[in-house]
Order: C-alpha cells, then structure tokens, then sequence
C-alpha cells in the first residue's frame, strides 16, 4: 500500500472535496434562479442535489482525516473549476455535462487510482458518488428538457395529478393550474404526484 501522504489518492480526495463544496455552491445559486422565475419546485429539487454534493464533500473530508489523521495540515491542489452563467436551461445543461464528466471520467479514474495505490475504501466511496453523479447528470438533463419543451407543467400522458408543494392541494388535469385554487401559490409551487394512479 502507498503511504497516504505521498499519495494520489490524497490529492483525489482534496481536489473531490473542493469540487463537491463548489457544486454545492453552484447549485444554491442555480436553485435561487429558479426560484426567481417562478419555479419553485424545481428550486427545491437542485437544492437536495446542492445538499448531496455536500453531502459527498463531507465523505471526502473525513476520509482524509480518517487516513491522514493528525498529519495533514495543508493540502496543495491545482485545478480548474467549472464556472458558467447564462440562462437557466443553458445552466442546468452545462452543470449536467459536468455531472457526466464526473461520473464517466473523473471518479472512474480516481477509483482506479486509489485502487492502485492499495486504498479499497477509498476507491468504493468514489465509485458510489459517481453513480450518485450520474443520476445528477440525468435529472439536470430532465429539467433542461422541461424547460425547453415547455412541459415542466404539462402531462404528456392524458390526465395527471398535480400537487401543490406548499398547501398539498391535488389537481387533476392534463397540466397544472396557473395558481393553486387553496393557497393562491403559482404553477412553479406545482409538480406531477405519482403517488395518485
């Protein structure tokens, strides 16, 4: 086994750590653009992934402290980081592709890396956030899709229920209603309830 602190792996999980708490980060802010154009539900959606994302930064943290303990003080990382503005589509895009990136490239490789140098645990815990990263990248794609088709709001099956996220009222309908009937919230408050057949 290599020695942690002249490993890659150290360096993996430093760089994974920074990338996850800026994803995070970006996600706040993506989910309060939704939120200011009105789509509350889908706000509420990006914020659990801005919850996961520090939720895997969290993982990476302890594992550092787990195998480096009391000797690492300081971790030096070069790396780039994802930055884009643009609309919110545009954004739910690009923050897709770096899901995908993520999962299909980045972890993979640090999994094989940590794998090489003798750290097992360490490669499983990469190889299950990018299986996380993947469902990300989907529901990002999704969204994206929505937006685009404009059927965020729309059943594109015939009748389906509609619930209101603030008040819990259900509409049927073959898309949600412009204001919840109870509480007056707009469409954004509104989202497809599967759990009415």
């Amino acid at each position: 086994m290599t020695d942690f602190q002249s490993s890659k792996t150290k360096e993996n999980l430093a760089r994974s750590f920074a990338a996850e708490c800026q994803e995070g980060a970006r996600y706040q802010f993506l989910a309060k653009m939704a939120q200011q154009e009105g789509y509350q539900y889908m706000s509420m959606l990006i914020r659990t992934l801005a919850h996961n994302e520090m939720a895997h930064a969290q993982q990476f943290f302890n594992k550092i402290g787990e195998l480096g303990g009391q000797n690492v003080q300081n971790i030096e990382i070069t790396a780039g980081y994802p930055y884009r503005s643009g609309s919110l589509q545009e954004t739910l895009l690009f923050e897709a592709n770096n899901e995908q990136m993520s999962s299909d490239s980045i972890y993979p490789k640090f999994a094989d890396i940590a794998r090489d140098e003798g750290f097992k645990d360490v490669a499983d815990l990469f190889d299950m956030v990018s299986k996380v990263e993947k469902t990300h990248q989907r529901t990002l794609e999704k969204l994206a899709e929505y937006l685009k088709t404009n059927t965020l709001y729309k059943s594109s099956s015939g009748e389906q229920a509609f619930k209101c996220d603030e008040c819990g009222t259900i509409m049927l309908g073959k898309s949600a209603p412009k204001t919840c009937p109870l509480c007056q919230m707009g469409q954004g408050y509104f989202r497809i309830d599967f759990s009415i057949v």
